[in-house]
């Protein structure tokens, strides 16, 4: 059984190419499990998101997924990762389901979330401004290495960088791109 909560919060040197190479694995892992289940045409996206989705960003060792479906799919979904793949989920909310994963000592947090919960897009959202803006990158490392250093309590942690996350909502609503849907105020 995988917990969030197994291990002190370690913030690790980018180690993006192997990261996105295994977010393209667990992708195809995830993908291959919901069509066995007949459960591929719940599927609007899936994204790698979190600090492993940033070039040059230290990070948990923890692939963050999310796995976007329509809304009342959520439960099913989740519950079909789980039987196929392993895991333990979580029940977040109705429209966010966290499943916490391991392969091949790789740990992932697969969150299926219903399209039209913002915490998809906030991650989205704030991976963008991540890669586009490097004072911004600098700036959230540090705060994330000055959190760590101060708590093992995941939940403190994740509270700690709210601030933050909201600047690159901000930032990510001012980048030279567009994105196919709002992004959000706050997290």
């Amino acid at each position: 059984m995988v917990s969030p909560h197994d291990d002190p919060i370690e913030l690790v040197t980018s180690r993006y190419e192997e990261w996105r190479a295994a977010f393209g694995r667990e992708r195809e892992r995830v993908v291959s499990a919901l069509c066995r289940q007949d459960l591929e045409t719940a599927v609007c996206r899936i994204e790698h998101v979190g600090s492993t989705a940033v070039p040059g960003l230290a990070a948990k060792d923890i692939v963050d997924i999310d796995v976007v479906v329509e809304d009342e799919a959520v439960g099913v979904v989740s519950e079909a990762i789980v039987a196929e793949l392993g895991g333990t989920r979580v029940e977040n909310s109705g429209t966010w389901h966290p499943v916490f994963r391991e392969e091949d000592s790789q740990r992932f947090n697969d969150h299926v979330f219903g399209r039209p919960d913002d915490g998809w897009r906030v991650s989205v959202a704030t991976a963008a401004a991540l890669r586009a803006r490097p004072a911004l990158r600098a700036a959230y490392e540090q705060h994330k290495r000055a959190t760590a250093s101060g708590t093992d309590d995941l939940g403190t942690y994740s509270r700690a960088k709210s601030d933050l996350v909201e600047q690159l909502l901000a930032a990510a609503r001012n980048l030279d791109r567009s994105f196919d849907f709002e992004v959000p105020d706050e997290p």
